[in-house]
């Protein structure tokens, strides 16, 4: 396993060069085998949204991102003690299937699994979703996160006030054959 620990200061963020080094070190740690442009083109959508959203939602003065590259496995966790996920603090009921936004091809539903926890997906939108769609808020950062993710689980914690958002993208190290 690979794995290292990213620590940005609002202060100092330089979104492009933060988002290069981690990348850059997805590039030198993934396996010669591993689709290396899909990942690092994947990746490098999902860093950009969490960091985005760091200084533009979440009102920390520090994020950390946690890179982590396992068997067939990427992980991104982004951890911050800003505002909570408009969602959590929302009362909908457990394990019930929530529109919050949409393109025009895929509305993005999340699934509370517990109090604190939230789970992404998405769907396409079919005709009938049309006319209810006009009343979902604005989450497109998540829509995107969620498209590019296999999977995409947020987490808050109540008593510490932590944001966390887990990002996983799956892969396999098939070995690459000349053509």
């Amino acid at each position: 396993m690979h794995s290292k620990q990213f620590e940005f200061l609002k202060n100092s963020y330089h979104l492009s060069s933060d988002i290069q080094q981690i990348i850059g070190f997805i590039n030198d740690e993934l396996p010669s085998t591993a689709p290396i442009d899909e990942l690092l083109f994947k990746a490098k959508i999902v860093v950009t949204e969490l960091l985005t959203n760091s200084l533009k939602h979440a009102g920390v003065n520090s994020t950390t991102i946690d890179v982590k590259i396992s068997g067939h496995d990427l992980s991104i966790l982004k951890a911050d003690f800003g505002n909570p996920l408009s969602l959590i603090q929302k009362n909908y009921p457990i394990n019930t299937k929530i529109p919050i936004s949409n393109d025009i091809l895929h509305t993005l539903y999340a699934i509370l699994d517990s109090g604190k926890n939230i789970n992404f997906f998405c769907d396409e939108i079919n005709m009938d979703d049309i006319l209810a769609v006009e009343n979902i808020v604005e989450h497109f950062g998540l829509l995107i996160i969620t498209k590019t993710a296999d999977k995409f689980t947020y987490h808050y914690n109540e008593q510490t006030k932590e944001n966390l958002f887990e990002i996983t993208l799956r892969f396999n190290t098939a070995a690459i054959f000349p053509a």
